[in-house]
């Protein structure tokens, strides 16, 4: 493919870098450092220039096939897709936007934008489950299955378990799409075995969800959530309040900045508690409800996330989350216990990828800090595999978890005949697997 990316920052930089080896990939930036540092690490074409003026595209090719804007600028993001539009020809235009007020179908169309990307709403997306199910770690969701994709860690105490004989319990309502033990993922088969402290990762129907607390929860986890501390009043912090907020929780957001509080206390318009107060954990918990269910980190500085939530825990805290805005730190961050979910930057990157990545046909999602990825290929009326079935070669049989779902209920692809209309193909692989399979998805 021809990518052109708009903003060299850190998601339009990770984006090349991951995308180079197969695409002829331009990307630009009106930063010299910027361009300095793209030219001496990455294998792409570097443009310096602002992408608000059409002068800057007189050396791109006339025929693009992918636009990615991820700028720090809505309106720059917004604009450079008109502007591209009057000098080559664009099949395809992903863009990052940050202000909801800019996030409507109007827009989308008029522009010829395939998809909008809002980082901070997706991050606070996760938080909606949060009151539903407390003892589960983070939730994926899709737009064809109404199955989650969750983890959930074993506690200390729990007692070794056979996982065929753990899944025949939930009625095929459950499958396990990989695990995290001792800092090393990978997807387990029926005859493996659940450990304490594994980090579970789960593709599991709502109905199911509740049970999974009563089997790898100790008892002082299996509270209900009630009161939240969230610190950090970025635009993450404040759309994780509003989430959490709109689910009838007691949520506190603090941060030091009186700017930023001002600026939430406006969006929010006091639903939430805002104060204004120094990062300080005894403070925070003097000042705060009788009991504190939740705790979340949610600045942009993993290092700050880390040592706070690791307070948090220290004072007897039970559900610690950081927001995690560096991959570098999303291991260490579980390995220390503390629930992770993406922060915004990330969040953007790996919607981007995802959306590229799924071929309109097939549906893809990273885990476990990308060490893990599952595919989900929905059949339809006019699928070519209706009535039909993929033959798993040997080059990939020992290489991913291979399910499909039909009538609610999970079926291991090697018991079925043929694959019908509205099953969905599920297959969960590790990262290094990752091109075979897309690959053996897409035929």
């Amino acid at each position: 493919m021809n990518i052109v990316i708009a903003g060299a920052g850190q998601v339009g930089y990770s984006l090349a870098k991951a995308l180079m080896e197969e695409n002829e990939v331009t990307i630009i930036d009106s930063r010299e450092a910027a361009i300095e540092e793209i030219d001496a690490s990455l294998d792409v074409l570097s443009i310096y220039g602002n992408v608000e003026d059409s002068f800057t595209y007189r050396n791109i090719q006339k025929d693009i096939d992918l636009f990615i804007a991820v700028t720090n600028s809505d309106e720059v993001n917004l604009l450079s897709c008109l502007i591209i539009d009057n000098i080559v020809n664009v099949k395809e235009k992903i863009v990052r936007l940050r202000n909801d007020l800019f996030f409507n179908e109007n827009i989308k169309n008029k522009l010829g934008i395939s998809t909008m990307i809002a980082p901070a709403q997706d991050v606070a997306e996760h938080f909606n489950y949060l009151a539903d199910f407390p003892h589960i770690n983070n939730v994926k969701t899709f737009d064809f299955t109404k199955a989650f994709l969750l983890s959930v860690r074993a506690y200390k105490e729990f007692e070794s378990a056979l996982i065929a004989t753990f899944i025949n319990k939930f009625d095929n309502k459950i499958i396990v799409a990989g695990i995290e033990r001792d800092e090393k993922f990978f997807i387990p088969g029926e005859s493996d075995i659940f450990m304490p402290n594994d980090l579970i990762y789960f593709l599991a129907f709502p109905s199911a969800i509740n049970s999974l607390k009563e089997i790898f929860s100790d008892i002082s986890d299996k509270q209900d959530v009630k009161n939240c501390i969230v610190y950090g009043a970025n635009q993450v912090g404040i759309e994780v309040s509003r989430v959490l907020a709109n689910k009838n929780l007691n949520v506190k957001l603090i941060d030091k900045n009186l700017k930023n509080c001002q600026n939430a206390n406006s969006i929010l318009k006091n639903s939430v508690e805002v104060i204004k107060s120094s990062f300080d954990m005894d403070s925070a918990i003097e000042n705060s409800f009788a009991s504190i269910n939740v705790f979340i980190a949610s600045t942009m500085d993993d290092e700050f996330n880390i040592i706070k939530c690791i307070e948090a825990k220290q004072k007897g805290i039970k559900k610690v989350i950081g927001i995690n805005n560096s991959a570098k730190y999303s291991t260490l961050m579980r390995k220390l216990g503390i629930e992770v979910i993406r922060g915004e930057k990330m969040s953007a990157y790996y919607s981007i990828l995802e959306n590229m990545n799924a071929f309109k046909i097939i549906t893809q999602k990273t885990f476990c800090g990308e060490e893990g990825t599952i595919y989900l290929r929905e059949i339809k009326q006019d699928s070519k595999l209706l009535n039909a079935k993929l033959s798993i070669n040997n080059k990939i049989i020992d290489k991913g978890n291979f399910y499909v779902q039909r009538d609610k209920k999970f079926i291991l692809y090697k018991n079925i005949e043929t694959l019908l209309q509205d099953d969905i193909l599920i297959v969960f692989a590790q990262k290094k697997d990752s091109k075979l399979i897309s690959n053996w998805l897409k035929q």
